[in-house]
């Protein structure tokens, strides 16, 4: 059995794509791309979503590794440009001891209730609502944690960066990826381009959902971050200023704000819904 297995999403070849050892490079929507080989495992072996990569992302290779990696202890996902700081076989059970999960250290930028706003903006307010209705009526038990989460929190794991016991892997896919799956079935679908990756998006939210509804102690560390833009100081003085602005006034906002009790979905949206035949189960 390997100790330590992190996958690296990949579409494309890169330099900093790191390969051996404790990293498994996947080609992410090779089923899309069959004429593109990265020279990496492919996601469309075995069990997989390969063909939802468009719309899924780096899902279709976390969905890979639940579906296919079986003989390991520790299992994570990074990405070709993004790999946590000094984590190897030799650290990680230091890394982890006492947590149940590592995932990537948040700036804590967002509001306490600028999700919905967010996930919205990156997809439609329809959408959103779909989401929250089909995770409320799989996990009604996690209403409390779910409204916490998303209305009165301002916590973020990004990238859906994570290390993990396997067992822990494949219990947030679990949990995750049937919500997916029904929120696609649900969904009306998109004409423009970014807005059919509409589950991506909202499976970037879901790491940190998980974390709320399950109560999990988590490692928080760096990552490396291979950007594509040149440094300079002109706009790392302006990265800085801007975030510490930022972060003031949404601390500001948050104290004005009330935390609902209840999902409440708008009368515009709602009307739509019937129009689209689409049935709400959990949300009022």
């Amino acid at each position: 059995m390997k100790k330590l297995i992190l996958l690296v999403a990949a579409h494309k070849k890169d330099s900093h794509t790191r390969s051996g050892g404790i990293y498994l490079p996947v080609q992410a929507g090779k089923a899309l791309h069959p004429d593109l080989d990265l020279g990496y495992q492919n996601d469309n072996e075995g069990d997989n979503i390969s063909s939802r990569n468009a719309s899924w992302n780096e899902l279709t290779v976390l969905y890979w590794g639940w579906k296919n990696i079986k003989d390991v202890k520790y299992l994570g996902l990074n990405h070709y440009r993004r790999y946590f700081k000094d984590v190897n076989e030799d650290n990680i059970e230091r890394l982890i001891a006492g947590h149940d999960l590592i995932a990537v250290k948040s700036s804590n930028m967002l509001s306490n209730h600028e999700r919905p706003t967010n996930l919205m903006h990156m997809t439609t307010s329809e959408d959103y609502y779909v989401f929250a209705d089909t995770f409320l009526s799989i996990h009604p038990e996690y209403k409390k944690e779910f409204i916490q989460y998303f209305y009165n929190s301002r916590v973020s794991y990004p990238f859906q960066m994570f290390v993990a016991t396997k067992e822990r892997y494949y219990d947030y896919c679990e949990f995750m990826f049937p919500v997916l799956f029904e929120v696609e079935k649900r969904m009306k679908p998109h004409g423009y381009t970014r807005q059919k990756r509409a589950v991506g998006y909202m499976g970037e939210w879901f790491l940190g959902l998980y974390i709320a509804c399950k109560h999990l102690n988590v490692k928080t560390i760096p990552i490396d971050n291979f950007s594509t833009e040149p440094f300079t100081f002109l706009r790392e003085i302006k990265h800085v200023v801007g975030f510490s602005v930022r972060c003031t006034l949404v601390r500001l906002l948050d104290k004005t704000y009330k935390v609902p009790t209840e999902i409440v979905v708008p009368d515009a949206v709602k009307v739509g819904f019937k129009a689209d035949g689409i049935e709400l189960r959990s949300l009022k």
